[in-house]
């Protein structure tokens, strides 16, 4: 063997050594090894995530003239496409909501409220207010599943007045809803992530995530 092939064997055993112990393979990239596959996290990082809640009130009647089951009975329980049908048609409609950012492994809240003074007459000359209060509290918590989808932790709970006709030293009637659970959403797509239902409509709370950079 000459001298200049033994050099180039020896550059080359040399090179195969380094990549051994570099932990790569010289027939296989280093960067397509599965260890290094991005995660969830990863296809997130830097970025953060916008968690919509929408509760929306459904007229029973009108789910039953499109098959729904009331109680959830296979095939045709609830979907997000028979809501959307019933708001479309005026039997549903948006009645409170949400919206927060959360960075990755991350919780975020948000909380309004609203305080409404009901005038009382007392005799002919004596008047007083009385403040009642309402609002919705929403936190969210995200942990990222793959690259297209999020787990979300989420808890909302809300308050509004119904209006009546009853007399005006009778306190007012309050409807509140509290939920609390943990759903995976892919990104840009709605579900249903909880509901409460009445003898002649029902509350579900909607839930959607979208990716922000």
């Amino acid at each position: 063997m000459s001298k200049k092939a033994k050099a180039i064997l020896m550059v080359v055993c040399v090179s195969l050594g380094a990549l051994y112990l570099l932990g790569a393979s010289p027939t296989v990239p280093a960067r397509l090894k599965p260890s290094q596959e991005p995660s969830g996290t990863m296809a997130l990082q830097g970025g953060s995530v916008l968690i919509e809640a929408f509760v929306v009130e459904v007229h029973l009647p009108a789910l039953a003239q499109l098959g729904v089951s009331p109680i959830g009975r296979p095939p045709h329980a609830v979907t997000i496409a028979d809501i959307l049908k019933c708001l479309d048609t005026g039997q549903a409609r948006v009645v409170d909501g949400g919206k927060i950012a959360a960075q990755a492994k991350a919780r975020a809240s948000t909380e309004a409220k609203r305080t409404t003074y009901i005038r009382r007459e007392k005799g002919a000359s004596e008047v007083s207010y009385s403040p009642y209060e309402s609002g919705e509290q929403f936190t969210a918590a995200v942990e990222p599943v793959s690259e297209t989808s999020v787990s979300v932790g989420f808890a909302f709970s809300s308050a509004r007045f119904v209006q009546t006709d009853r007399a005006a030293d009778v306190p007012p009637n309050i409807e509140s809803w509290e939920w609390s659970g943990s759903i995976v959403l892919d990104l840009g797509i709605p579900q249903i992530a909880a509901a409460s239902q009445g003898s002649e409509a029902a509350m579900f709370l909607l839930l959607t995530a979208n990716a922000r950079r």
